[in-house]
């Protein structure tokens, strides 16, 4: 077995630039530091046969002696990279400052020496995003200025830094070596602190790093070859440890052998140059993992998605939340069609476990000790409970690597990016414009409950968090919950039913005193809301970190609010909490959206499944457009996660079918296989035309048809046809396929003819190609198609265009033709209470059990014999 690679880099600072960087000034003319550094390096490296990058300070060029050693450095063989011009910490200065000493330092390596410069390393490793762009833009191969630390990775705007090398900017070539780090300290491991801390030092850390089988940068300093420096040139103890000139040179060197000698041992040595070409093992294909609320997977080749699927339509549970989500990790590698050993990182959404902890303490005392009343004390246990198992299950996050060694002997880099980041990134990465206000909300995820970021040039600026118990979501879940509906997954039967009511004001002044501050510090009055007991969910299920759905069927109303609530109607309560939502939305984000101006609005997290909020929130502040991540609750995680990690710019998407497709083959397996059921199938030439007609004369069809959609939306790949002519249609469909509904079906309408359907459609054109917000009808939509009208005179409609899916086209343009309308409804396939249709298999269980006229599954259309024929 191959030992892991390792390169000799060596920072050429000089007594100048030690004392600099700690506050002193070095007065003299000459710089023994560099002088007998550089000259025993170069020769201690020939002794060790090692080819080393040395960092130059380009301003040394000037100093006659110094460029001597220079370019004697050069004729041995060594490669040269930039240590900038001045030796200046590029994150305090300007942008100008900063270009001078990344392209100058370049230029004047390159010319003073004759070599090609392709490596840059700031001094002190103060870089920026800034800076680390410009880096990229001068033309270097590789910058090495940071180790793997959280507060490093804000700094630059990436989600993490690798141990290994990689690309920290998507559409750029450069290369990030990374310094390897030294922990619980905050700054990488060197020689040099073996120097002051002793042998055992050294060898301990070279020993640990190894154990990673990732890439060496071993990192000298000129102080580590030098001569110490007389006593008269010090400037009290700090001088003489800065510049190891507490210890003899020969005790130096021998201390620097024994440290190649062990890293020969361990390591393959090998130039800078040679990494980076040969062993980068850049980014290939990214999974990123959905968890929480909903489970699933998602395989991205650059900024473009192969595969998207949630665990649910695999495993046929609604909302799964099983850990790993193995049966889609399956299902994306197999649909994409790639080989697994290309899977170089996969993105786990949210934070580790060690991380989780930390911010379930705080948030549990801090929750204690904000006094709301007397009745908020016993919930606290069932909290702590709760957040026990969320925090034991995010231990297990890194159950993943091991499920995809097992199954395909890979083990790719693991990596984390926060629950809300997750959602920032999903909608912001995947929309149609760049300058954004990015506002994403939901129950929880990581203890925070909202946030509000601003997008610009590809990066996520965070503006503002509230942080759970004070939540929208728990707001809007008390509510499905205390009107008998289940939480997390009920919460769209209320915004229908918010239609119906009206706002009663003294029941909008009860439930408007639950909100202790409104604005940007919201505050529920936890004597209102709070977790309940978890019913019916064991202990050892708990520690065992499984089936996360059951653990969130906590209660969060107290009987306080039920109580305040008696008396009134269920419309009428789904209205207040409706406009309070709306309301509190509009009240958080106001002051960032003034404060950046921004001309887009972004929504992610699982409050924006809420279309009447969606649109309530765009007409707010008159912004141009919006965008809502089609798949907005935490199933969109994973792909926010992936698309973090990329830093992808912006890139618009008109399809969400990233899911499964099957042939005609395993169709017509799944027909033939109950054929004894009375179903019978024929397969057409042109399946648009003639679903067109039987939906022409009043027949509900069912279609199964291309790659299934990735989301909670069924955007007609998996999806029930009707006409939209009867205004009853919403009662008895219902009723026919088990459901409840209030709000009524959603309309798929052909793009071009929205003017007419619709009175003001300007900046809501590409939300409405994933039905996630609800748009005015105009007089004739409510005559012609009441079946998608809702009683407000709104519908949430799909605008199909033929290149985002020509089969539906085709069947609404012959319908059209037929009919004059250029609508249908569409509603989602599947059995009461199950995800939609993934396989044929699943839609031929759902047809015979729904009993509809048709299933147009492909090209082949089946139906259901009388009992008549079948005895025939």
């Amino acid at each position: 077995m191959n030992n892991p690679k390792a390169v000799i880099h060596v920072d050429l600072d000089g007594a100048a630039d030690i004392f600099g960087c700690h506050g002193l000034s070095w007065e003299s003319e000459t710089d023994p530091i560099f002088e007998s550094g550089l000259s025993a390096c170069l020769d201690f490296l020939d002794v060790h046969q090692l080819k080393a990058t040395l960092f130059v300070i380009a301003r040394d060029l000037e100093n006659p002696a110094k460029l001597a050693l220079l370019q004697d450095a050069v004729a041995r063989g060594h490669e040269i990279a930039s240590h900038t011009m001045h030796h200046a910490w590029l994150s305090d200065c300007s942008s100008e400052q900063k270009r001078a000493e990344i392209f100058e330092s370049k230029a004047a390596l390159e010319k003073t020496l004759g070599v090609n410069v392709g490596g840059f390393r700031a001094p002190s490793y103060k870089i920026d995003r800034e800076a680390l762009e410009l880096v990229a833009e001068a033309g270097y191969r590789y910058d090495s200025s940071v180790y793997p630390d959280s507060a490093f990775a804000r700094r630059i705007g990436v989600p993490s830094i690798l141990s290994t090398p990689s690309r920290p900017l998507l559409d750029r070539d450069l290369i990030e070596l990374p310094m390897p780090s030294h922990r619980p300290a905050p700054f990488p491991f060197h020689p040099s602190y073996g120097q002051v801390l002793g042998g055992w030092y050294s060898r301990w850390r070279l020993n640990a790093f190894r154990r990673s089988g990732n890439p060496l940068v071993l990192l000298f300093h000129l102080a580590d070859f030098a001569a110490p420096l007389a006593k008269s040139e010090l400037k009290g103890h700090k001088s003489k440890i800065y510049t190891q000139s507490h210890l003899s040179q020969r005790s130096k060197l021998r201390h620097c052998e024994e440290v190649i000698e062990q890293v020969k041992a361990l390591y393959d040595t090998t130039t800078t140059d040679r990494l980076v070409e040969q062993g980068t093992r850049s980014r290939d294909l990214v999974l990123g993992i959905s968890t929480t609320h909903e489970t699933g997977s998602s395989l991205f080749d650059g900024h473009n998605c192969l595969a998207a699927i949630s665990e649910e339509r695999m495993d046929r549970v609604k909302f799964s939340t099983i850990y790993p989500p193995e049966k889609s990790i399956r299902a994306v590698i197999e649909t994409a069609g790639v080989s697994p050993e290309r899977i170089t990182d996969v993105v786990v959404a949210g934070i580790p476990g060690g991380k989780l902890f930390r911010r379930m303490v705080a948030n549990q005392w801090a929750d204690t000790s904000d006094f709301h009343g007397w009745n908020d004390y016993f919930p606290h246990f069932n909290k702590l409970l709760y957040r026990v198992y969320a925090w034991k299950r995010a231990l297990g996050y890194g159950r993943v690597i091991t499920f995809l060694k097992q199954a395909y002997g890979i083990e790719p880099r693991l990596h984390f990016v926060p629950h809300h980041l997750c959602h920032a990134s999903s909608v912001y990465r995947t929309a149609p414009f760049d300058d954004a206000l990015i506002v994403t909300a939901d129950g929880v995820g990581d203890y925070d409950s909202m946030s509000v970021s601003y997008g610009m040039e590809g990066r996520i600026r965070h503006l503002h968090t509230i942080e759970y118990p004070h939540s929208l979501g728990q707001f809007y879940t008390a509510c499905t919950q205390v009107l008998g509906f289940k939480a997390n997954r009920h919460e769209g039967k209320i915004t229908g039913l918010s239609g119906f009511g009206e706002a009663k004001p003294d029941l909008y002044d009860k439930v408007r005193s639950t909100i202790r501050v409104s604005g940007p510090g919201f505050q529920l009055d936890k004597r209102y809301y709070s977790e309940g007991i978890i019913r019916g969910f064991g202990f050892g299920s708990m520690m065992r970190g499984e089936s996360l759905f059951e653990a969130l069927q906590y209660r969060n109303y107290k009987q306080p609010l039920a109580r305040l609530l008696e008396g009134y109607s269920r419309e009428d309560v789904a209205h207040v909490f409706q406009r309070i939502l709306e309301e509190e939305l509009i009240a958080i984000v106001r002051p960032f959206a003034e404060q950046t101006a921004a001309r887009n609005l972004c929504l992610s997290g699982g409050i924006f499944a809420n279309v009447k909020a969606n649109a309530a929130l765009f007409h707010a502040f008159g912004f141009e457009n919006v965008y809502i991540y089609p798949n907005m609750g935490d199933g969109g995680l994973g792909p926010g996660a992936a698309l973090e990690l990329m830093q992808a710019e912006p890139t618009p998407s008109d399809s969400m079918y990233l899911g499964p497709e099957y042939s005609e083959a395993q169709m017509v397996e799944a027909l033939d296989a109950v054929a004894d059921e009375g179903l019978t199938y024929e397969r057409l030439d042109d399946p648009e035309t003639r679903i067109a007609e039987l939906l022409a004369e009043k027949n509900v069809i069912a279609r199964f048809d291309g790659r299934m959609e990735f989301g909670p939306r069924a955007l007609c790949n998996r999806t029930i046809l009707y006409s939209t002519t009867e205004p009853e249609a919403n009662d008895w469909l219902n009723k026919r396929l088990g459901r409840t509904e209030f709000m009524p079906f959603a309309p798929v309408v052909m793009a071009e003819h929205a003017d007419r359907l619709f009175p003001s459609v300007k900046g809501m054109e590409h939300a409405c190609k994933f039905m996630t917000i609800i748009l005015d009808c105009t007089e004739w939509m409510k005559e012609h198609c009441p079946a998608v009208v809702h009683v407000d005179g709104t519908a949430r409609p799909q605008f199909i265009t033929p290149e985002i899916n020509p089969s539906i086209y085709r069947i609404l343009e012959r319908y059209n033709e037929l009919t004059g309308i250029p609508v249908l409804v569409n509603t989602s396939f599947n059995m009461h209470e199950e995800p939609i249709v993934c396989s044929p298999k699943d839609a031929i269980r759902a047809y015979l059990s729904s009993r509809l006229d048709y299933l147009a599954m492909g090209p082949f259309l089946a139906t259901i014999k009388s009992e008549t024929q079948q005895d025939e």
